[in-house]
């Protein structure tokens, strides 16, 4: 009972951040059809020997809006599939970003949990504690496992378990004005393509800091600090909040070079010594006040040539004084001897046991599951995005998705980066994920924005969040001295 209770618990902390979090990633495309198990790289076959007399089944699936038209495409999505396998019928339950991830725990907590959901791959560990994931190693055709790239079905496992398939990764960064980098003696193209050192992005910010402009704006309001730390913190190493060896990572000496380097931009005047909204840092770019805004991520896009649009059309639409931009997508700088990579988190499709679970509904599920990741659909879901496609089979067909006039180099710099992204270590527990949630949030979010503010050096902060550190995971329990 204890367990339960604890676990509730966690549950609730997590869904509570999820909301906080969902409104700034989530977004889709185009029609498309799905996969068989064994036909992973074409998903408009018929599937093969199918039994003329198999047993009616329906598979249940929970689904947030993914995109802007992914609610009312997986209900076509559903009638392909039955019209592929009319014995299988798949039933979607809708819901919103905001009750999602609630209603998905009490569900599971309760039995009754659908057979497919969307989840964040941050709730998997909770969810296999519970006992209501399932390993999908033990019943999904091997070819349509090998359809996946590594790096995005590593998000998906566990302790050598597989809980479900991805659908995106959606990869955080900085975007900004085109003309204004070039002005302030940036090389786009060559940035995007081959990344950039955090000397030449300083000098950048530095030239591109003007009257009524900063050069770089960063979401540090409220909770959206610890966005700071997360995406831009890879610049010094900072991957995640723990390392491969499951110690706890913002001890290390990277974390003191990466305060440092934050208070030096800080106090220089080419960043904005206050907390900035999230809803404001793109709005600053559109608006000719910041030539660098994070976090930014690919599919922003399209939100600034929608801008440009309502702009061109005197339509009385378009942002408030905003300016026509060129949007270009670029990843994150790297400090002295730190290898370049990019913030990713992977949402997927999770299979779950519930009352009616049977090895033979399971295949089925594993059936529809593969469908709705894989080949068409997946580079539907991709494309409008404005990301590259997990999966071979939705590479594959993904120039028919794309969005119409996206900038080539920004979709390269996308795939290029989705490539850098690093999973999170394996064997993390609930409980070391809830108190590293605790100390961002109590520690080095507020401490972070005293920082910006002038009203606590790097050395300060950084010697507070070893002392709670410390305290929550024993000092032998963090790193001391540089993550190599």
């Amino acid at each position: 009972m204890k367990k339960v209770l604890a676990m509730l618990l966690v549950l609730a902390m997590v869904c509570g951040m999820l909301v906080g979090c969902s409104s700034g990633t989530k977004e889709t495309t185009d029609g498309g059809t799905g996969a068989a198990p064994t036909k992973a790289a074409d998903n408009t076959e018929e599937p093969t020997n199918p039994a003329e007399n198999a047993k009616e089944d329906t598979i249940t699936l929970m689904v947030p809006p993914v995109s802007a038209t992914y609610l009312e495409k997986v209900r076509v999505w559903a009638d392909e599939f039955h019209q592929l396998y009319p014995n299988l019928t798949i039933e979607i339950i809708e819901t919103s970003w905001d009750d999602h991830a609630e209603k998905l725990s009490t569900m599971a907590l309760a039995g009754e949990a659908p057979d497919i959901a969307e989840v964040s791959y941050s709730m998997i560990g909770t969810y296999a504690e519970l006992g209501v994931g399932i390993n999908i190693l033990d019943y999904m055709d091997e070819a349509a496992l090998a359809d996946f790239d590594k790096n995005a079905l590593d998000y998906m496992s566990l302790e050598g378990k597989t809980y479900g398939l991805p659908l995106y990764l959606s990869i955080q960064a900085i975007g900004g004005n085109k003309e204004m980098l070039e002005e302030a003696g940036v090389d786009v193209l060559d940035v995007q393509q081959n990344g950039w050192t955090f000397e030449e992005f300083k000098t950048a910010i530095a030239n591109g800091t003007k009257d009524n402009r900063f050069g770089f704006v960063f979401a540090t309001s409220a909770v959206t600090a610890s966005d700071m730390l997360n995406i831009f913190g890879i610049s010094a190493g900072l991957n995640n909040a723990f390392t491969p060896e499951l110690k706890y990572a913002y001890t290390s000496s990277n974390m003191l070079t990466f305060l440092q380097a934050i208070e030096e931009i800080s106090a220089s005047g080419y960043m904005p010594n206050y907390g900035v909204d999230a809803s404001q840092r793109m709005v600053m770019c559109q608006t000719g006040n910041a030539m660098i805004f994070g976090k930014a991520m690919p599919l922003f896009e399209g939100n600034i040539n929608k801008n440009n649009a309502a702009l061109e059309a005197k339509d009385g639409t378009a942002v408030e004084g905003s300016i026509p931009v060129q949007y270009a997508y670029l990843p994150i700088p790297t400090m002295n001897g730190i290898t370049e990579s990019c913030f990713g988190t992977v949402d997927g499709l999770m299979a779950f046991r519930n009352t009616k679970t049977t090895d033979e509904h399971l295949a089925n599920v594993m059936l529809a599951m593969n469908y709705l990741c894989s080949g068409k659909i997946a580079a539907d879901v991709a494309s409008e995005l404005y990301l590259d496609a997990v999966c071979e089979s939705g590479r594959a067909v993904i120039g028919d998705y794309l969005v119409e006039g996206r900038d080539e180099n920004n979709l390269a710099s996308a795939s290029r980066q989705m490539g850098l992204v690093v999973a999170p270590p394996t064997g993390l527990t609930a409980d070391m994920s809830s108190k590293a949630a605790t100390l961002m949030e109590q520690v080095i979010a507020p401490k972070l924005q005293a920082l910006l503010a002038g009203e606590v050096t790097a050395q300060a902060m950084y010697d507070e969040i070893c002392k709670a550190a410390y305290k929550e995971f024993g000092q032998e329990n963090c790193v001391s001295g540089a993550i190599q």
